[in-house]
């Protein structure tokens, strides 16, 4: 449902391997599988062979998002796991709700609930 591309900021050639990846997954993958481009050892700058602004932009040509990171350093892991993981469960939010019977009769059904002693009145929205 998900695949991280990973290159390494400090080694071209890993940059461009990219693009082979992403056509083998256009190939053999489902396709609404969200990908996500991230360009790793960020905190070897000293050593960089890409650019930001590459990386940035190949993430721009196939509608993907970006984010550098360094495993080392720990920086941008967790976002870039959690950013992947938000997107795949907006696109499965957005299937369900595009197939949902309530959403194709346009309304929603009420039910009787069993009758509760309580102090107040309690809203519930099923």
């Amino acid at each position: 449902m998900g695949i991280m591309l990973v290159y390494d900021i400090t080694c071209e050639k890993s940059f461009e391997n990219i693009r082979n990846w992403i056509r083998n997954i256009e190939e053999h993958a489902s396709s609404d599988v969200e990908k996500m481009i991230l360009g790793n050892k960020c905190d070897m700058n000293d050593k960089r062979q890409v650019s930001k602004q590459r990386g940035e932009a190949l993430a721009v040509e196939y509608g993907v998002k970006f984010l550098e990171t360094s495993a080392k350093a720990s920086i941008n892991v967790e976002e870039g796991f959690f950013t992947l993981a938000r997107d795949i469960k907006a696109k499965m939010d957005r299937k369900l709700e595009s197939s949902s019977p309530s959403n194709k009769g346009g309304g929603h059904q009420l039910r009787d609930q069993p009758k509760k002693k309580s102090r107040g009145w309690r809203c519930q929205l099923l």
